[in-house]
């Protein structure tokens, strides 16, 4: 039997961090008061997040939001944000989500400073985050001691088997959602136990008439917001990821799935006697989310357009750092010079259309029937995957801010080159954590 709190003692914050943070937290909230009084300012600073929730692990950021009377407009709650947030954290810089706020650092702790407006439950907002100071009251008043510490062990166990983060660079389960899985549903155990049995998409209260509203893997009700789906980051596969490891770890309780999990490293090309090439895209200076979703479009675009040149997808992987990288796997590097195009059922409308097509010889032999389809085959137009990678972006939007850098993308082949990649360690060590 797994005795969970020597397994949290190592991950959660000790007496001195537990001290340094309600220090660091107390000298800003105090200085923004001050400042706030001196402008004459209707606006109260609140620590939200983990940290004022207690469920934190170790090293976790300090998010101070500046909740602001309504009868204040956007702009002025976000340049009166910024100033505030400027004059606290004087080397912070602006970074931006739904709107603007100032990130720094104190003592090596990250610290945001995020201006909202003040809103009741199940009221009208102008951005998410002005529900943030209700989910941290809610929270508050929903765990005991024991409870935190089986959100604590929740959070543990989902960063080890890379589902913590509600980012869309992880779209995983966000510390929010790891906290209402434990009040709905009572412990950890408890928790693990309804993942390793759920059939299907994930769906908290039963009842929630959000469930017909959202088509999504995992749907939760925010309680402080009923019209909401505090759990619509979350992707399928995380979800599934979620589900046959907790059916691993009920079957065999192992401290191993508390484990921290290996950081993405760079590994140089290993032949499994496919075709892979990574293309390459400057990354442009802008928090991770903005970024991160347009390099997944891009990816999708590639492949996409892989899989009309005919070519056989077998995978992709992504990985954005100093520089996007995106690799492609397909079963061979030249197309055969005739290819097989399948056409629709004989028996649908379309199948005339499809004939009428390729009836004036565009094709080397058909149409003819195999099976119940109509089949040509046709002269492979491109056959090398270079030549259809380098059409790939041509007269596509692969976004507002990777658009203007996409004629400076690179083709590389992994097989020629001595280089490591990080998109290719993250893709070799894909693994389930057993």
């Amino acid at each position: 039997m797994i005795d969970l709190r020597e397994i949290l003692l190592p991950n959660i914050p000790d007496d001195n961090e537990k001290r340094e943070i309600s220090d660091i937290a107390e000298s800003l909230i105090s200085g923004i008061i001050q400042i706030l009084d001196r402008d004459g300012i209707n606006a109260t600073p609140v620590l939200v997040g983990s940290t004022a929730k207690h469920t934190n692990l170790k090293n976790a950021d300090i998010d101070i939001f500046i909740v602001f009377d309504r009868k204040f407009s956007e702009r002025q709650m976000e340049s009166i944000g910024l100033r505030v947030g400027h004059e606290v954290l004087p080397d912070g810089i602006e970074r931006y989500a739904e709107h603007p706020y100032v990130s720094g650092h104190i003592r090596g702790r990250k610290i945001d400073i995020v201006p909202c407006f003040r809103i009741e439950s199940n009221t009208r907002i102008i951005s998410s985050v002005d529900r943030t100071p209700l989910h941290t009251e809610y929270v508050l008043s929903h765990l005991d001691e024991k409870r935190r510490n089986d959100v604590l062990a929740l959070k543990l166990f989902m960063k080890s088997i890379g589902v913590y983060g509600s980012e869309i660079r992880v779209q995983g389960f966000s510390g929010y959602v790891c906290e209402l899985l434990v009040i709905n549903l009572g412990s950890f155990q408890k928790v693990l136990e309804r993942f390793a049995s759920q059939k299907g998409r994930l769906v908290i209260p039963d009842a929630t008439p959000l469930a017909a509203k959202y088509r999504s893997p995992v749907v939760i009700e925010d309680p402080t917001d009923s019209s909401r789906n505090a759990a619509a980051a979350i992707s399928l596969e995380n979800l599934s990821i979620m589900k046959i490891e907790s059916r691993l770890y009920l079957h065999s309780p192992s401290p191993s799935f508390f484990t921290k999990p290996q950081q993405d490293k760079p590994l140089p090309y290993m032949d499994r006697g496919t075709c892979i090439r990574i293309v390459t895209l400057p990354k442009p200076d802008l928090v991770d989310d903005v970024i991160y979703s347009q390099a997944q479009r891009a990816r999708k675009i590639l492949v996409e357009h892989i899989v009309d040149m005919g070519f056989h997808y077998m995978d992709s992987e992504l990985y954005v750092g100093n520089t996007i990288e995106i690799m492609i796997e397909t079963e061979t590097a030249v197309l055969p010079a005739v290819t097989r195009h399948v056409g629709p059922p004989v028996d649908t409308p379309n199948s005339m259309a499809f004939i009428m097509k390729w009836k004036d010889g565009k094709s080397v032999r058909g149409p003819y029937v195999s099976d119940d389809r109509i089949c040509v085959d046709a002269l492979s137009g491109v056959r090398d995957i270079e030549t259809a990678i380098s059409s790939a972006f041509s007269g596509a939007n692969i976004g507002k801010n990777l658009d203007p850098v996409k004629g400076e993308a690179r083709i590389i082949d992994p097989a020629v080159s001595d280089a490591a990649y990080m998109v290719l360690g993250k893709f070799y060590s894909r693994k389930i954590r057993l």
